[in-house]
């Protein structure tokens, strides 16, 4: 009997689940996307571009430093919840050394095949930081950063790379010849809920004839003359909308059948546990 008991126990578990589960919605995205634009500034020719090359180069010297720049162009519904992002470039310096790198968010726009030392966007907060010391993929987490470009929190002007180190790094561009090399930013996100109000109108016409009978009682000289007047009252009620109780019923129907389901399998529980 214990053994019953508990399998009841189970279904009953099982079939909870099964019937509030439909009523739970997760749409999960994952988009990738390589970049809109990408550049890099060199501090020694101030007024040259490089929107061009095949590499973004970034490195700390007094006189010779560079910072890259990219943009992303987004295509997320705006408003979405950004679980994960990830900018993914490909470094090809190898050697020694260690040199750490940082995204930051660009605050003003710029063009890649004009951007230059002189003209070049300034930077605002700082987000993921890596020690970069061999070739190969490195991963930047910029969660944060994606999540107030959706938002709206501030404008989209892509990110900067900037190094502290005097070893040049050359992350490849969007330009270099082998496309699976290009930077990519890695987007998980769940879409802004969406409610849809569907309205149903039920108009009703409805004719009601009352007769009524009204006794008018008249004196003239001390005379009461009694006159009966009968009057017919032909009320029409129209256009009652019943869009409210509709609507309740419909809200209130998911909830009423995982009531049915557990009601019935607390009558069942309660039955096997009697009969023990």
């Amino acid at each position: 009997m214990r053994v019953r008991k508990l399998s009841y126990m189970i279904l009953l578990a099982w079939l909870v689940i099964a019937s509030i589960l439909p009523l739970i919605v997760f749409a999960e995205e994952t988009s990738s996307i390589t970049p809109q634009a990408d550049a890099y500034v060199y501090e020694k020719y101030p007024s040259n571009n490089y929107g061009s090359e095949t590499s973004i180069k970034v490195k700390s010297q007094s006189g010779s430093s560079k910072i890259g720049y990219i943009l992303f162009n987004l295509t997320i519904p705006s408003n979405s919840q950004i679980l994960d992002a990830k900018l993914k470039i490909y470094n090809n310096v190898g050697g020694t050394y260690s040199a750490e790198v940082c995204v930051y968010r660009v605050t003003e726009s710029w063009n890649e095949n004009d951007v230059t030392w002189n003209s070049r966007p300034a930077l605002g907060e700082e987000y993921d930081c890596k020690t970069i010391n061999s070739a190969g993929w490195w991963v930047f987490d910029i969660t944060d950063l994606v999540q107030g470009w959706v938002n709206g929190s501030y404008e989209n002007y892509g990110l900067a790379l900037s190094s502290d180190s005097s070893t040049e790094l050359q992350f490849y561009s969007k330009d270099y010849s082998d496309p699976s090399y290009h930077p990519v930013l890695e987007i998980t996100y769940q879409e802004p809920t969406q409610t849809v109000t569907v309205t149903e109108t039920i108009t009703t016409t409805q004719t009601i004839n009352n007769t009524v009978t009204e006794t008018v009682t008249t004196t003239v000289a001390n005379t009461t003359y009694y006159t009966t007047i009968y009057e017919t009252v032909s009320p029409t009620y129209g256009n009652q909308t019943t869009n409210y109780y509709v609507d309740l019923t419909n809200q209130l129907m998911p909830l009423i059948m995982v009531i049915g389901v557990i009601c019935t399998m607390l009558s069942l529980l309660l039955s096997a546990t009697k009969g023990r």
